[in-house]
């Protein structure tokens, strides 16, 4: 939860050497802006987009995750895994969450998992594989086996662009006052728009959703007037949980980032006084 940049890619070709030198020409426009970090190009091949997401160093350690794009099957929802991706990673500064950006090559068809249904069902009612399912699935690691009888594996069309990206940043958090407070946030926030700005020349850049509104906006008064308010609402959100698991007598230790900020306690007040608002506007 938090004031996010999502973004999309798509080159709109299946050559690797077009898909190559886009993400090159781009990693090199991030070198050229002031980013706190940013990570080599990598180039993975097969199982290394899917089964090494633990061995990346630290900066690239979402980049395997956040690589899959999702789709939808029979009201369901299930994540593809590249067969290929050229990405690099950027940290735009303090208290902000890495960014990624590349392209990825997804496989014409994946295989996916649904449970059959219990003996005498209606044979249609074949339900995703969910988390009811956790014991099965570690039994399935142990064993090396899947049993059969309990699922059903389809091979299904992923219907995915041959060379595309989908990704998001999460700024807010860099307006924390420790961190340099809105003038960070707005460093951080606006060294992405640059960057997707440059992806958009380059001709991948397919969509932005700026919860913000600077990408349409490029009002930098606006944009701090808008992570005021996100800072705000968490703040009354997280302090509501807090104050009802207390009245149910449950000891938790909530931890969200809003909770470091030094000014945590106005925060939180003043989202309280900002949810009242919108209830009493309901």
């Amino acid at each position: 939860m938090g004031l996010t940049i999502s973004y999309d890619f798509d080159l709109g070709s299946n050559s690797i050497q077009l898909a190559r030198e886009k993400i090159h020409a781009l990693h090199q426009a991030a070198m050229n802006l002031p980013f706190e970090e940013v990570s080599e190009v990598v180039e993975l091949v097969g199982e290394p987009c899917r089964d090494q997401r633990n061995q990346m160093e630290d900066l690239h350690r979402f980049l395997h995750l956040q690589a899959a794009r999702g789709i939808e099957y029979e009201n369901s929802y299930f994540f593809v895994d590249p067969v290929q991706l050229i990405a690099f990673t950027v940290l735009p500064g303090k208290g902000c969450e890495s960014a990624n950006f590349g392209l990825a090559l997804f496989p014409e068809t994946t295989q996916i998992k649904l449970r059959k249904p219990e003996p005498g069902a209606d044979p249609k009612e074949i339900k995703p594989w969910g988390w009811e399912d956790f014991k099965i699935k570690l039994e399935e690691k142990r064993t090396g086996k899947i049993d059969e009888t309990k699922v059903e594996i389809r091979t299904i069309p992923t219907n995915l662009p041959h060379w595309s990206w989908s990704n998001f940043c999460k700024t807010q958090y860099a307006s924390n006052p420790e961190y340099g407070g809105i003038k960070n946030f707005l460093k951080c926030h606006e060294l992405v728009i640059q960057l997707l700005d440059v992806a958009q020349d380059l001709e991948i850049l397919e969509s932005v959703y700026d919860e913000g509104g600077y990408w349409d906006s490029r009002n930098s008064q606006n944009l701090s007037q808008a992570v005021g308010n996100y800072n705000a609402l968490v703040a009354g959100v997280v302090g509501g949980l807090k104050t009802l698991l207390t009245q149910e007598g449950i000891e938790a230790q909530t931890q969200a980032p809003i909770t470091d900020y030094p000014n945590y306690e106005y925060l939180e007040a003043e989202g309280e006084q900002q949810i009242k608002r919108d209830k009493a506007r309901e």
